[in-house]
């Protein structure tokens, strides 16, 4: 697997269901992104993490991004699912790079649910991939990434998924 951008993504009518169901998620928040003290700010939702449902009010509207839309979901063990959203700042920046997962073979789907000036670069070719609402990108759980907040909106906000690879 390579880096795969697809545009549109998911059907208009259930992106824009899940655009109003972000407006009314708890957001937690952390001072930090990747890790503590990198002084990158964010809010976040945990739906799903390591075979436990952690809002199942809300992870009824999203899991059907994972086992409908996410190509060979049957095939793999969704591991975290969590949407993130960082704040605007006056000056773009990049965090820092990391890999979702340290220990497991997995692949990530990143779903922007947002469009804004911020993006997605990935360390080993510097390919950047802008955040376009209702675009997603998919790429090896270990490929070194990173995100960066807004300058253009009140928040950049996206949904990450990460999967195991069944071997």
């Amino acid at each position: 697997m390579t880096v795969r951008i697809i545009d549109n993504f998911l059907p208009k009518d259930y992106f824009d269901d899940l655009t109003l169901m972000v407006e009314d998620l708890p957001w937690f928040y952390h001072n930090w992104s990747v890790c503590q003290g990198d002084n990158h700010p964010q809010f976040y939702h945990l739906f799903y993490f390591n075979d436990e449902v952690r809002s199942p009010k809300f992870f009824k509207y999203v899991e059907e991004v994972y086992t409908r839309y996410v190509p060979d979901a049957n095939r793999h063990t969704l591991y975290r699912m969590k949407i993130n959203a960082t704040p605007r700042e006056d000056v773009l920046k990049e965090k820092t790079y990391h890999v979702d997962v340290e220990d497991k073979k997995h692949n990530v789907c990143i779903l922007y649910m947002n469009t804004n000036d911020g993006y997605t670069v990935f360390e080993h070719n510097q390919q950047k991939v802008q955040s376009i609402a209702n675009r997603a990108v998919f790429f090896p759980g270990d490929y070194r990434h990173t995100g960066t907040n807004c300058t253009d909106n009140g928040l950049r906000i996206v949904l990450n998924i990460d999967y195991l690879i069944n071997e």
